[in-house]
């Protein structure tokens, strides 16, 4: 068609018809533009020049960029201090390096992961994030490791390579550890493979070719926007029926800082999702605090229907009932002290409307409907490296507080050898005079703090067994079942399984919060009496003893990571507190000590509450004392109370060996101690003294002049 004359014959109008349309295309009505497409082959797009809208990537301004200057100004202080060689070994650390822990552990970029099924389309929405593809898509469940997906400037040197794949597994440790990506050695060791991101699809997908290489972990650099401010990872899907998978996934989900929770809107929030979301919530960090952070209340969670166009092609109306009724349903099934720690450590209620205020839509075929999503995750992704670099500060003032009163102690000491050598001589003599008693009255107090810890033992799976016992007696469930109105319908059956399994696990935590407050107590009496053992032989001198009992026990514990009950005892020091800092749950008891639990309980709790919830169905007749029948009878074929009892075990056995260890290394720091008194004392080198009390002054001086 080379004329209008032929154009116009084509499509069986005038001449000046086609001329108008020339002239104004959008003149042209659609029926012209579908006979043109009939006549021609040719699609409407080519014939429209028109293009699918897109969902933007997410673009966010660089307040990263602020935090990540106070942790290179931080460090390079630090690290010029331990350089320096006026400062001695044992002051660097025993001082210095514990706060370059915090710094390092706590100013990260924040950690954003994908959670949900395996068919939800996480990594649709990351490469709509990126925009870019680059995560494994498909419908049935892909990714099987988790992915951390980093801005390609953090790409250390030694790596070539866009992709590197990690094994699962190395020698007792599992799962990589992120934090160690620019540790040669380590990431080394771990490596299964490098090179392009579509290694994902070999190693990451259980289709891939060398899936039973074993690989648990993956990262890839990438030149995107999105990355500036956070890290993304991509988890592996829920109810994929491999344990290995839901293991990962509830492992590194509890470390980020923000979760996404997707759920298909069709079938939104069914009972497995709701399941697996109160594990995510309670393990979600809490970075709002009333009066010191922007953030709102739930800001780092996102609950997103994905798919949404599938609904009635986006109709807004259907969607919002959509995410009012998955709200409700999830609300139906949290336990009255669901929020309780939660409320505490940030000072917020959670209403109903909070929670519902974190539930969006998103759909790659209708930008519309991600809108409200993409401009909250913005505005967190913006906001939260701001509070992280507070939070540091915050963190870092209190580490110097805790520490300055120890090493003014220590300085004191050195020059009162210096001056008065005779009155740490005859402290000495009364340390060696005492010890004998002092470690006989130790060994005593430690027997009684560990038989208590056996007795707390057998008492908490004592009453927790009782009230299970209780809990599950036909009529009593029966009741309950009248009491809450449920009606005889398969959603609210799971509903209310669900929420009887979440009381189930609040009473059991509950029962360990009220025990580990008794050993914390305990615990603290020993560490009090050893502290007054060993300072009481100097009652009688000029001189005082710098020797910090409580942070000596509180530096072990916290080595552990894993302490069980004693994680009250820790969080209630400040010593314990800031040197867990680098958890990302501020410094607040009751979270701390709930991170002690959910590694025992989540996996517990989640696995349960699916062999309890699915699949319970309608029922007839006497249909209350039925389902209380079929409750009854799902705890007994699961073992339920057993897995729980298990669970309780497994956590005083973390109790009774964090207990040991710490007052092993309670006992080595003392000898330690003594042995560098009785070396300095004994010494006649005068200019060994003075070295000790110029490093003790220049970390005085570090300390002091530090930028917060």
């Amino acid at each position: 068609m080379k004329t209008q004359e032929e154009f116009a014959q084509l499509l069986g109008v005038s001449i000046a018809e086609v001329e108008k349309w020339e002239n104004n295309p959008d003149e042209m009505p659609f029926a012209a533009v579908t006979r043109l497409t009939t006549k021609t082959g040719l699609t409407i797009e080519e014939v429209t020049s028109y293009e699918r809208p897109k969902v933007n990537p997410l673009d966010v301004g660089n307040s990263w960029s602020k935090a990540a200057f106070t942790k290179e100004n931080l460090i390079t202080y630090i690290s010029g201090a331990m350089d320096c060689s006026d400062l001695l070994e044992k002051h660097k650390k025993d001082y210095i390096d514990g706060l370059r822990q915090i710094i390092v552990n706590t100013i990260k970029k924040p950690r954003i992961a994908f959670v949900g099924r395996s068919d939800t389309g996480k990594s649709t929405l990351i490469n709509t994030l990126l925009g870019a593809e680059k995560m494994p898509t498909s419908w049935t469940p892909t990714t099987s490791i988790a992915v951390y997906l980093k801005h390609i400037s953090e790409r250390p040197d030694f790596i070539k390579d866009d992709v590197w794949i990690f094994s699962s597994q190395v020698g007792d440790e599992t799962l990589w550890d992120v934090r160690k990506l620019h540790n040669e050695e380590y990431c080394t060791a771990w490596k299964i493979a490098g090179g392009e991101v579509g290694l994902l699809r070999s190693y990451g997908i259980r289709q891939g070719e060398n899936y039973d290489k074993q690989a648990g972990a993956a990262v890839i650099f990438v030149d995107s926007p999105a990355l500036i401010n956070c890290d993304i990872i991509d988890l592996p899907g829920f109810g994929t029926e491999t344990a290995s998978d839901d293991n990962i996934t509830l492992a590194v989900a509890g470390k980020a800082d923000i979760i996404i929770y997707l759920s298909q809107a069709n079938g939104f929030m069914r009972i497995e999702d709701i399941t697996y979301l109160k594990e995510n919530i309670r393990n979600l960090s809490v970075w709002e605090k009333r009066g010191e952070s922007s953030l709102a209340p739930l800001a780092n969670l996102f609950v997103v229907a994905s798919q949404a166009h599938t609904v009635n092609h986006g109709n807004r109306s259907e969607l919002k009932n959509i995410l009012d009724k998955g709200c409700t349903n999830l609300l139906k099934t949290l336990d009255d002290n669901y929020w309780d720690r939660r409320e505490a450590d940030s000072g917020y209620e959670y209403t109903n409307d909070v929670l519902r205020s974190r539930f969006f839509t998103f759909s790659t075929d209708i930008p519309d409907l991600c809108g409200p999503f993409m401009q909250q995750l913005k505005q967190v992704v913006e906001n939260l490296p701001v509070v992280m670099n507070e939070h540091v500060k915050k963190a870092a003032r209190q580490y110097i507080d805790e520490r300055m009163p120890n090493l003014l102690a220590e300085l004191q000491t050195y020059e009162g050898i210096v001056s008065e050598r005779e009155n740490y001589e005859a402290l000495l003599a009364e340390i060696e005079k005492n010890e004998l008693s002092r470690i006989q009255d130790s060994d005593e107090k430690k027997k009684e703090v560990l038989s208590l810890i056996k007795k707390l033992h057998i008492s908490s799976k004592k009453e927790f067994t009782e009230y299970i016992a209780k809990i599950l007696e036909i009529d009593s469930l029966v009741e309950d079942i009248k009491t809450s109105k449920i009606k005889n319908k398969k959603e609210d059956i799971e509903q209310y399984v669900s929420k009887l399994q979440s009381r189930i696990q609040h009473k059991c935590e509950n029962i360990l919060e009220v025990n580990s407050g008794i050993i914390s107590d305990k615990t603290a009496e020993y560490v009090k009496s050893f502290s007054n053992n060993i300072t009481a032989v100097a009652q009688n001198l000029k001189v005082d003893i710098d020797f910090d009992a409580a942070w000596a026990f509180g530096a072990a514990l916290s080595a552990l990571g894993i302490v069980g009950g004693l994680g009250m005892f820790l969080a209630s020091t400040i010593s314990g507190a800031v040197l867990f800092s680098g958890l990302g749950l501020g410094l607040g008891t009751s979270l701390l000590w709930g991170a002690m639990t959910a590694s025992v309980f989540g996996p517990i709790g989640m696995v349960c509450g699916l062999l309890l919830a699915i699949g319970m169905a309608i029922f007839g007749g006497s249909w209350e004392k039925s389902v209380a029948k079929k409750i009854a009878e799902r705890f007994e074929e699961n073992k339920i109370v057993d897995k729980y009892c298990e669970g309780i075990d497994k956590y005083w056995d973390q109790t009774k060996t964090a207990f040991e260890k710490g007052a092993e290394e309670l006992e080595k720091s003392w000898r330690d101690y003594v042995e560098n008194l009785r070396k300095t004392v004994n010494s006649s080198d005068i200019e060994e003294l003075q070295r000790n009390i110029v490093s003790l002054k220049n970390t005085e001086n570090f300390f002091s002049n530090i930028q917060l």
